[in-house]
């Protein structure tokens, strides 16, 4: 199962990368494989890797942090959103716009 986590504090994301999370710490989103199939084919996450030069892929983990890359990240979904109208990427989204508002991250385990 893919995996995107959200921190919801800087203590959060702290123990997110010591594996050491509490349970009030994350806000997450679990992929199945059938979603994350959809999601790779709106082209969002290709879109992602190539204007932030991230390497979210199958067996591949990466973040997105910093308020520049969450704001360059939401755009990009945005815009995606609109043609596809992917629940997936209405979750994505939501979760995007929580790691702005706690100034965190989002972590991809893929």
């Amino acid at each position: 199962m893919k995996t995107v986590s959200v921190p919801l504090s800087e203590d959060a994301m702290h123990r997110l990368d010591l594996n050491e999370c509490l349970p009030s710490d994350l806000e997450e989103l679990f992929l199945s494989e059938e979603e994350f199939s959809g999601l790779s084919k709106t082209g969002v996450i290709e879109e992602i890797n190539k204007t932030l030069s991230k390497l979210i892929d199958v067996y591949e983990d990466d973040k997105i942090q910093g308020r520049a890359e969450l704001e360059s990240t939401l755009k990009i979904f945005q815009q995606y959103l609109i043609t596809t109208n992917s629940d997936t990427l209405r979750k994505l989204t939501h979760l995007n716009e929580i790691a702005l508002k706690y100034n965190t991250g989002m972590f991809f385990y893929f």
